[in-house]
């Protein structure tokens, strides 16, 4: 009645040789004519299965390279002296920012305000001269317009009129240059920055244009990071430039990553490529500009920057 053929278990086959059926013989051979026509379990149904769709479509990609480099002050100013004399007072304070301009050291500058006094001395001295001939070029021109002096004593007297007059301007001049001196005997920065350690103290005597300066200036924001890039990828990427498969990406922002890999909240921007490949290396410079609020990038520091090596549109 169900389709296909029951095997028999042996012992239900024992049952049925030894005659005499008994209830529980009976009852075994019906469990195992049941057992026999038991259908197979319908499969599990299986739960639905999540899928992601993405919908593909074409836009521009920057192709980006992350190259080492090391950071740069954006200007650098080594403080030396003009003129010779004793440091008298040093009048900053070392590893804070100073302004353009400001005093930082003052020498001993009695001799220079003695060579300004005499310089105005010798100011006065010529123009008083100058008058005196003046006045008496005047008085020989209305003798000479009466004929009551020759011609030539009055050219000689406009003469050194003139000379009188040229003294007067050597003698400015040489006060200028007093007091140019005397100002160098105070010695003021010449960019605005952060100054770092005093090379003397008060007391030290220091000459004019001395090698070895009194103390070093560093513009700190803007920060230069100077990058190096293998010559053998420029030339790839120009190649790719002139082909049209790539459009430059210099105008893109610049990531600059820290040395413990956090990025610089701050993004750079290209600043310029070196002329020249260095010989030893195969490489060349490239300079990024970063804005450093805070100054925390400090000159040297190890640094990574992701630079956009060029555009590949659709």
């Amino acid at each position: 009645s169900i389709g296909r053929p029951t095997r028999l278990r042996p012992h239900a086959l024992r049952c049925r040789a030894g005659g005499g059926a008994s209830a529980a013989c009976l009852g075994l051979l019906l469990a195992s004519l049941l057992a026999g026509c038991g259908s197979s379990a319908p499969p599990p149904q299986r739960g639905k299965v999540a899928v992601s769709v993405v919908t593909l479509k074409s836009e521009p990609v920057n192709l980006t390279r992350e190259l080492p480099g090391r950071t740069s002050p954006f200007l650098v100013a080594e403080v030396r002296p003009q003129v010779g004399g004793i440091v008298k007072q040093r009048m900053f304070r070392e590893g804070t920012s100073v302004e353009a301009g400001q005093p930082l050291y003052q020498l001993d500058d009695a001799t220079y305000r003695a060579d300004v006094q005499s310089a105005r001395a010798a100011v006065a001295r010529a123009e008083a001269a100058a008058l005196s001939a003046q006045l008496t070029a005047r008085r020989i021109g209305e003798l000479a317009r009466i004929d009551a002096v020759s011609a030539q004593d009055n050219e000689n007297a406009i003469a050194t009129q003139r000379q009188a007059e040229a003294d007067v301007d050597v003698a400015k001049a040489a006060l200028e240059v007093s007091l140019v001196v005397l100002g160098h005997a105070r010695i003021v920065a010449p960019i605005t920055g952060r100054i770092g350690k005093s090379a003397v103290t008060q007391g030290a005597l220091v000459t004019a244009n001395q090698p070895a300066p009194l103390a070093t200036i560093q513009q700190l924001d803007p920060i230069f990071v100077d990058l190096t890039l293998a010559s053998s990828e420029l030339l790839h990427l120009r190649k790719e430039l002139q082909a049209g498969t790539l459009t430059s990406g210099r105008d893109l922002p610049v990531t600059i990553l820290l040395e413990d890999g956090s990025p610089h909240s701050q993004s750079g921007k290209f600043a310029f490529a070196d002329l020249s490949v260095d010989p030893a290396t195969g490489s060349f410079l490239v300079r990024i500009e970063v804005p450093n609020p805070g100054n925390l990038l400090l000159p040297g520091m190890y640094v990574r920057a992701e630079i956009s090596m060029g555009q590949r549109a659709d």
